[in-house]
């Protein structure tokens, strides 16, 4: 299993979930990108969030979207929500599972967040 934090701009919400599905399916430049962006990124909830089992991901981005969108709308570079992987987990599970991939993330052996 590989750990995800995800929580709103204003800290109303905040949800840990597995994110191993995103990785067994993620190209490998998104999972590069990942690591590089030091394992936070919404593009793992843009991706998961309409899923049988993520529905709290679901109503987390329903209420981000509802109540935090105006303050957006002023400032275009906020972001609403943020989620945070185990760089560490990450690591282990591609290592196992898909080496490949783990070969191509930088500095992989010091386990970034």
């Amino acid at each position: 299993m590989i750990h995800a934090t995800c929580h709103t701009a204003d800290n109303i919400r905040c949800l840990e979930f597995d994110a191993t599905p995103w990785f067994s399916e993620a190209d490998v430049p998104s999972i590069v990108d990942l690591a590089q962006r030091g394992w936070a990124s919404t593009a793992i909830v843009d991706s998961l969030e309409r899923r049988r089992g993520y529905e709290g991901l679901h109503d987390l981005v329903e209420y981000a979207a509802k109540r935090l969108q105006p303050d957006k709308i002023e400032d275009p570079a906020w972001e609403t929500f943020e989620c945070v992987v185990n760089g560490p987990e990450a690591v282990a599970w591609l290592e196992t599972n898909r080496p490949n991939v783990a070969a191509r993330i930088p500095n992989r052996s010091r386990g970034q967040r």
